[in-house]
């Protein structure tokens, strides 16, 4: 996928994740990477997350490709899988078992093209109308004359210059000073835009990656969760009270404690997050190679 994502796009911002952005006209598409996937799998988490869509690349039908398969459906996103033929139809009803919206490009002289013409035609829904507005920042940073930067997809809403902000789970409060999008200067950004936001009043350390930005500033944070759960039939390990998980919501990845099982699952994260009623995943720090997703389901404020 590295290859391909940097045949289609230029390379951007780069850590764990790799984002790969091109703007055609009006048209701009930009392609997360989980590069420290297997070994860890937080990026594969959150990569999709951030995504409206996927495109898969197997290549053969083994446990790696079982865990991004079951990952996907985790999140119920749509996409197209890129293989050869008889791996592909294979794969494709597997995954159509889990979500649906799911084509196959077969590999070959043509699946570049046809893999661009997938993602500029894609149509994601999106909701620019909402008084509030949420971005999920990925990276964050300084940069010498502007000073703090964040980077991350507006989730729903139209963001504006010199709207006043939260960061959550911080709850530290700031000021948007500028928003570019594809490096150029805009006055507001709509759902969907992937911005670069200058802010006044909050520094890098305040916004790591999983911070929810917004102007609603009575936005939640949660220091326990319920999860409407659907357990993983492959994921072997004890599930009870007292056992030790990791949550991912938006783009926070947090160990956490299950404190209560019963129609719903509640935990105990070690830090708060930020929260909506909204997909969350529990998963394990079992090596690469065994499902390490235990289950996923709507979370929500647990209230005591």
């Amino acid at each position: 996928m590295n290859s391909v994502a940097s045949r289609l796009a230029k390379k951007g911002t780069e850590s764990d994740i790799a984002i790969h952005d091109k703007r055609e006209g009006d048209l701009a598409v930009s392609i997360a990477i989980p590069k420290t996937y297997p070994e860890r799998i937080q990026p594969l988490l959150q990569s999709i997350s951030m995504s409206d869509t996927v495109v898969f690349f197997p290549e053969a039908a083994d446990s790696t490709v079982g865990e991004e398969i079951v990952a996907i459906g985790s999140f119920s996103r749509p996409g197209a899988i890129v293989a050869d033929e008889e791996l592909g139809k294979k794969l494709l009803q597997l995954i159509s078992q889990r979500t649906q919206g799911w084509k196959l490009i077969v590999n070959g002289d043509n699946a570049e093209r046809e893999i661009w013409e997938y993602l500029t035609g894609f149509e994601p829904n999106r909701d620019s109308g909402n008084e509030f507005w949420r971005v999920d920042v990925d990276h964050s940073f300084d940069v010498k004359g502007v000073g703090t930067v964040c980077l991350g997809i507006v989730r729903y809403g139209t963001a504006r210059v010199h709207d006043k902000v939260v960061s959550m789970p911080a709850g530290k409060e700031g000021l948007v000073r500028s928003i570019q999008i594809f490096d150029v200067d805009h006055k507001e950004a709509p759902a969907g835009s992937r911005v670069g936001f200058a802010l006044k009043g909050l520094t890098p350390d305040d916004m790591p990656r999983g911070t929810v930005i917004t102007n609603n500033m009575r936005y939640g944070s949660a220091k326990a969760v319920t999860i409407a759960f659907r357990r993983e039939n492959f994921f072997k390990d004890p599930f009870e009270a007292g056992k030790i998980v990791h949550l991912n919501v938006g783009l926070q990845c947090n160990q956490s404690r299950i404190i209560g099982i019963g129609e719903a699952v509640e935990i105990e994260p070690e830090e708060p997050v930020a929260l909506e009623s909204e997909n969350a995943v529990l998963f394990s720090a079992r090596p690469a190679g065994q499902l390490r997703i235990a289950g996923h389901g709507n979370a929500s404020r647990l209230l005591s």
